[in-house]
Formats: structure tokens, sequence, C-alpha cells
């Protein structure tokens, strides 16, 4: 790194920190300026902060790691979950809206009554705001942050961790939402531009596209859909197909987002209303999937050809591993002259910060209006609220160094989190279908959940079943439902009035009989569940196409394109998106 390069990250740093300071007035009106931008947000602005909050110091890492370690059908692991995000477009951004809570978390006291609703939202609160927060942060944008620091300037591995989080969780402190949606823009656009200017010179450096492909022809390195080992059940099982199959049909609605999730739920929450939430999150996948894909990409499948894995050995507790994760940066400064060196490790600030701001605002949040505020203190003035509010990321913040200090990998944790986190989907997909659902159901899920990861191994061993990650998903999804399934029939259900006010204001499709009675015709949802089915098509076609485009098969690749423009064709035509979403009449009864 010469002075240019450190002369652009301190400009881009400087920049960011500004853009906080400019709006710390703006955030310290109220804890709605706060934490849900006065709920003012347009769908371009909301969605594009989703997307770079996506978008971490972590992920081009990952990605690399994925596809070095399997070829390009490594990425399922993430694209997959592009069935959940797109559902909740159609679905679910418009039931958030409605509910008009400031967090996800607060959804329980009024989805749930009595005592344990109120044990169930603190608890979660701590759980997902502070544990599970800290965590994320730790092993995903400091761990990668970390890597990219070490391999592009003289940083020790502590020092890189401390500065990383120190600086985000500055600014996060300041400027709450409205800067962190702003720098989010900022940051994702920056982000960008130096992924697109890696990928060219990785690709440039082995004389071009079609030399890529030719040299890599043959392997499993461009393959999308993951072979078959064998014809056999227990072969197509065990196989990685098998392991796609398990993505497809189970993880996307097993896992804890399903229904959006925290980061999602506080962007909708803070759209101006249903049809902007819609857009944002439709927008949110079409940069999350669709643009920033290809680049990475692109770039790891040149990191094979010019990284060999000997080059990337690592020990952890005295065992010698081969960190993949390492090749993306490692080719920063192999390949770009200073000044473009320079761009790329700011690119990598601004893809740490934008997550690392969200995962900081977001875990406040749920700090002070479902824990302190609900809580401890739930009398204080709002000057008092903002200025705990203001204290609450250096404390996440601190969190995420400790967990960072003994974390060395991130695809390892992402495969973890996914696992933990199966099961409980059901459960928070099934609160705004059936009604029968209790505060119960979720504790139990919760509960249930990390006992079972930790058993799975020896049960599946004990039964004889065949491996793959498919039956170890069927394992979570089921061994969850057996315990929290009974427990909800077994334990009293909510009462009728909460019931009634949740429906009266949400107005959700399923089984709410016990509180619906005749009236006006309700929202049409079987045309949001087909739009969804199209656009899912549309997402993985729009993603797929342009990269076999680009490194092959290209035929296989014009027909993907054409898929995808028919697809958004059909959907457009839906209008779902464009039109406001239908709204029952309000002088229907419930």
């Amino acid at each position: 790194m010469t002075w240019l390069d450190w002369s652009i990250v301190w400009a881009f740093c400087l920049i960011s920190v500004l853009i906080g300071v400019a709006l710390r007035r703006k955030a310290g009106e109220s804890l709605e300026a706060y934490f849900v931008s006065n709920r003012a947000l347009g769908w371009w602005l909301a969605g594009t902060s989703i997307a770079a909050t996506a978008f971490s110091s972590d992920t081009p890492l990952l990605i690399t790691g994925m596809v070095r370690r399997r070829g390009i059908w490594g990425v399922w692991e993430v694209w997959a979950l592009g069935i959940s995000t797109m559902l909740t477009v159609f679905v679910f951004a418009k039931l958030w809206k409605r509910a008009n809570v400031m967090t996800e978390v607060e959804l329980v006291e009024l989805r749930y009554s009595g005592g344990a609703a109120a044990f169930l939202r603190g608890f979660k609160a701590v759980y997902w705001g502070l544990l599970y927060n800290c965590y994320v942060m730790g092993v995903w944008p400091v761990t990668g942050m970390t890597k990219v620091l070490q391999e592009t300037t003289s940083f020790s591995r502590e020092h890189a961790i401390i500065a990383c989080v120190v600086l985000g969780a500055g600014y996060t402190s300041l400027s709450g939402l409205w800067g962190v949606v702003l720098t989010d823009a900022f940051q994702f656009v920056w982000a960008m531009v130096g992924a697109v200017i890696l990928a060219v010179a990785a690709v440039q450096t082995v004389g071009g596209l079609d030399a890529l492909a030719g040299r890599l022809h043959g392997s499993a390195s461009l393959e999308v859909i993951p072979p078959i080992t064998d014809g056999s059940a227990s072969g197509v099982l065990a196989s990685p197909f098998g392991w796609f199959l398990g993505l497809v049909l189970i993880q996307w609605w097993a896992w804890k987002n399903t229904d959006g999730g925290g980061v999602v739920v506080q962007r909708l929450v803070s759209c101006k209303d249903e049809r902007q939430a819609m857009r944002s999150v439709l927008w949110f996948n079409i940069a999350h999937y669709c643009l920033r894909s290809w680049p990475w990409i692109v770039t790891a499948l040149a990191s094979i050809l010019l990284i060999p894995d000997a080059a990337l050995q690592d020990q952890v507790g005295g065992r010698a591993f081969i960190d993949h994760e390492r090749a993306y940066p490692r080719l920063i400064t192999m390949l770009l002259p200073s000044g473009l060196r320079g761009i790329l490790v700011a690119s990598f600030f601004a893809a740490f910060l934008s997550t690392l701001s969200t995962q900081l605002n977001w875990g406040a949040s749920y700090l002070l209006n479902d824990g302190y505020k609900r809580f401890l203190n739930p009398r204080a003035s709002e000057r008092h609220y903002l200025a705990v509010a203001r204290l609450l990321p250096f404390l996440l913040a601190f969190g995420a160094m400790w967990i960072a200090f003994a974390n060395r990998t991130i695809g390892s944790s992402f495969t973890w989190i996914l696992n933990l986190t199966a099961g409980i989907g059901p459960v928070y997909l099934l609160r705004w279908f059936w009604w029968r659902v209790n505060p119960w159901s979720e504790i139990t899920a919760m509960a249930a959940s990390l006992p079972l990861l930790l058993i799975r191994p020896r049960v599946l061993a004990w039964l004889g079943a065949p491996s793959g990650l498919l039956v170890e998903l069927l394992f979570m999804v089921l061994g969850t439902a057996a315990i929290w399934l009974p427990v909800t029939l077994a334990t009293p259900p909510v009462d009728r009035a909460t019931l009634k006010t949740f429906y009266a204001r949400v107005r959700p499709p399923g089984w709410w009989q016990i509180v619906r009675v005749a009236g006006p015709a309700q929202e049409a949802w079987g045309t949001s569940l087909r739009q969804w089915l199209i656009a899912t098509v549309a997402l993985f076609a729009t993603t797929i196409g342009p990269l076999q485009l680009m490194v092959g098969p290209r035929g296989q690749g014009a027909w993907w394109c054409a898929v995808a423009g028919i697809a958004w064709g059909v959907v457009w035509r839906g209008a779902a998106v464009s039109r406001p979403a239908a709204r029952a009449d309000a002088s229907s009864p419930v």
C-alpha cells in the first residue's frame, strides 16, 4: 500500500464519517428517526441499504471459497435463499408494513398475549439483538475485513479487528438509521466498482473470458447444477445434488429469516407505504443476486488458475488447512497497481461499514425498544432513550471484536448458522397463517434447535440414515416440529381479543376463521403466490444467464436470458409490485 492507496482509503472513510456527522441532528429527533428513519424511506434507498448490508467484506471471500472448493454450483448455498427473499416481496413486505412495528421482535406482543409473550419478547431482544448479532458480526464482516487488511497492509490481525470495529461503531452511534441508509447507498456503489475492477483485472491476467472458460473446460468449476455421484437413492442423497435439493426444497423456508428477518424488516417498516416496501425488497433481490454475483464468481474462477492451493495454507491450533477465502484479497496485491489497490481496499471498507453499521443499529433497536424501554425503564424521556441508543452500538462492537479474535473462517460459520436456525422458520411462517401458534411455539422451537443440532450426527448414525444436507435438514425440521407442535396444542391459545386486533391490523392470509367473519372479499393471495413463483424463476434466470454468457456454455446462457425476459414480463404484466396492493374495505368486520 502506497501513500496514494492510503489517501484513497482515508478519503473514503472521512466521507462516510462526515455523512454520519451531518445527519446527527436528524437522527436525534426521536427514536423513530434513529431506528426507522421516520418511516419515510423510498424503495430505492431502502432496497439499496439492504443490498449494501448483504454485500459485506466477508461476502466476496465467502463466494470465493465456495467456488474454489466446489465450483459455481457451490454458490447455491447463498442463491437458494433468494426463494424466501422473493416470498418477502409478494407476501411479507405488506404484512410487516401493516404491522407498523419498530422492530421484528415488537411483533411478539402484537401477535401474542400474556406473560409468555412478554418473556419471549425480552428473550428474543437479548438472543438475536446481542448474542446472535455479536456472533454474526464477529465471524462474518469483521473476520472478512481482517483478512483483507492482513493480505493488503502491514496490519496485525488484532490491530485490523480493532480499527475496523471502532470506525463503524463511531459513525453508527452518531447518525442512526438515516446515516446508515445514506452511507449504504454511497458504499454500495463504491463496493460494486471495486468488485468489477478486480474481476476485469483477474480475467485479463488469465487471457480473457474465452481463455478462462477454455482452461477450466471439463472441470467441475463451471458447473451450475451439482453432479449426482450415482443413481441409487442413498447415492443421490449423499451427492452434491442431494445437497442442492436440501437447499431448494427445505433450507429457504426452514431458516430464521424466512419471513424477512430483522434487518430486512427494519427497512420494510421504514418505507413510506406498502408499495415502496415491496419494491424495496424486489430491488434488493435484483442487486443482491443478479448484479453482484458475477464479478465475484468470475474473480474466484480466475483465482483457481492464478493461485494454487498450496499458496493458501494456514494453521489453527497446530492443524494445517487451505484458506481459500484469502485468494480474493491476495489477488488485489498480485494484480492491481497503486491507486487501484487503494480503491479496492476502500471498497472493502465500504462493504464492511455498510454491514457493520446496519447490524449495530439493528441490534441496538432490539436492546433499546424491546429490552431496556419495555422492561427496565419504561417511563424515561425520549432524550434519555436516545442517549442510551447511542451507547449501545459500542457495547455490540465490543462483543463483535471478542468473537472475531476467536474466529478464523467465514464459510463454516455461515453453514453452521443456517443449520442452527433450520427448524425455526416453520414457526415464524405459521404465526402469520395459523391463529393457533402461540408464544410457546417459538420458545420451544428456539430452545430445541441447539440440542438437536448437537445430537444430530449421533442420531443419524444410529438410525443408519444416508448422509447429506437434505437428510440433516429434514432431521432439524421434523425434530423441532415434533417438539413445538405438541407444545403448541397443549398450551392455551392466544386470547381472542389479541388475535382480533392483530388480524384487523395486518389482514394476513391463512387459517383465521376464529376471528374472521363474513365480509367483503379478502386480498387475492393466490395471485401473490403465483407472482412469487414466476419472479423466483426470473431471478435465478437473470443470475445464471449472463454468467454463462461470460464463461459458458453460452447457448445455455442465451436460453436462461430468454427465460428471464419472459418471466419478468409476466411479473410486470401482473403488476403485483407496480400497483398498490389491494386493500380490504376498512369498514369490514373482523
